[in-house]
């Protein structure tokens, strides 16, 4: 019997750590040896612009590099949201920022305050973090340990603690 393959998109405004996640996410995939392509857009502005990641991983080959039929949209900003709320699937769960998106109460819309938490946590590039740990708890693409190993492999000892903590935060807290 054929694995699913999971099609992420990370949208948002670039500066919030949307491709280095999808990057991140990949990563983790291809260590548990799973197949995984990642995609990048975004504005000519590097921060403030829109900014989107795609993620497709799969246990089988992949043979389009495109989000077609997306399992999940992360929408960190209204931009994100208006862009994909109206073309996904009614299975698709967008999981968007509560703080900064006005949602049209899809059956499958999923509000997190990604910006006040992350703002508790006291480091705002943990955003990216924040936002994986509850991708993971809605779509069990990869083992969290996995994504925690990319993690350490890739992030000095003194913003991995942070980084760490807002991963389980995202994961734990998400419903």
């Amino acid at each position: 019997m054929a694995e699913k393959t999971w099609q992420i998109v990370l949208a948002g405004t670039g500066g919030q750590g949307l491709v280095l996640g999808g990057v991140t996410l990949a990563k983790a995939a291809v260590l548990e040896g799973k197949n995984a392509v990642q995609t990048q857009t975004y504005g000519i502005q590097s921060r403030g612009g829109y900014s989107q990641s795609e993620v497709i991983i799969s246990d089988e080959d992949i043979y389009f590099p495109k989000c077609d039929r997306p399992d999940l949209v992360l929408a960190l900003s209204q931009q994100g949201y208006d862009r994909y709320r109206g073309i996904v699937s009614d299975e698709c769960i967008i999981l968007y920022d509560q703080d900064t998106v006005k949602n049209n109460n899809r059956l499958h819309d999923i509000g997190y305050p990604f910006s006040a938490k992350i703002m508790d946590l006291g480091n705002e590039k943990a955003i990216n973090s924040l936002f994986l740990g509850s991708v993971l708890k809605l779509c069990p693409v990869v083992a969290k340990k996995s994504l925690a190993k990319v993690l350490e492999n890739s992030l000095p000892a003194k913003i991995l603690v942070v980084n760490l903590k807002a991963l389980d935060l995202g994961y734990e807290e998400i419903s």
